[in-house]
């Protein structure tokens, strides 16, 4: 069994709006086959594959842009 750690986060209603946009979906007959967590988690693992150097980074905007480069592969 997996070792699981529980955090609190806070999001903007744009944010939370979007994620369980993102569940209804993948809603298949009503039955919310995936949950907010399991979307988190997937772009977490998602960003745990990308080649990135955040050394420097200090704010959330710098962060998202350097998560952008990445993705983008400049």
């Amino acid at each position: 069994m997996r070792d699981s750690h529980n955090i609190s986060l806070h999001f903007t209603e744009n944010e939370h709006s979007f994620i369980l946009s993102m569940a209804r979906q993948c809603d298949v007959n009503g039955s919310s086959v995936i949950s907010k967590g399991a979307i988190l988690r997937a772009l977490i693992r998602m960003l745990q594959n990308l080649e990135m150097d955040v050394s420097g980074v200090r704010t959330e905007d710098q962060l998202l842009q350097c998560l952008q480069d990445a993705i983008k592969g400049d």
